[in-house]
């Protein structure tokens, strides 16, 4: 698994496939009602880390940082665990096995 190491830790590199909600505030027919879809994104970067909160899990990712005597991350994310597809959930779950 490719990774980089901050300070001593492992973070998995992975790719996060997602939905994300769609908003149209205009007047549409019915053939615009039913082409509104949820956009699917991709994200890449580098597992940070899993946590639950309220019953819910979250994932957050970054995809930049600094190597020098502390760790900073930049480009940092926190999805939904329920928003990812679910080969990206299958994928984080592999990826924290490999930071255990």
């Amino acid at each position: 698994m490719e990774y980089v190491e901050i300070v001593g830790r492992k973070y998995p590199r992975v790719t996060i496939i997602w939905r994300d909600i769609i908003g149209a505030g205009a007047f549409g027919d019915l053939k615009d009602f039913r082409e509104l879809v949820c956009p699917t994104f991709v994200t890449e970067g580098y597992l940070f880390d899993v946590f639950e909160d309220e019953g819910k899990r979250y994932v957050r990712t970054f995809s930049s940082y600094q190597k020098d005597d502390e760790a900073d991350f930049g480009d940092r994310n926190c999805f939904p665990f329920s928003v990812l597809s679910r080969i990206s959930q299958r994928d984080v779950e592999m990826a924290l096995l490999f930071m255990a």
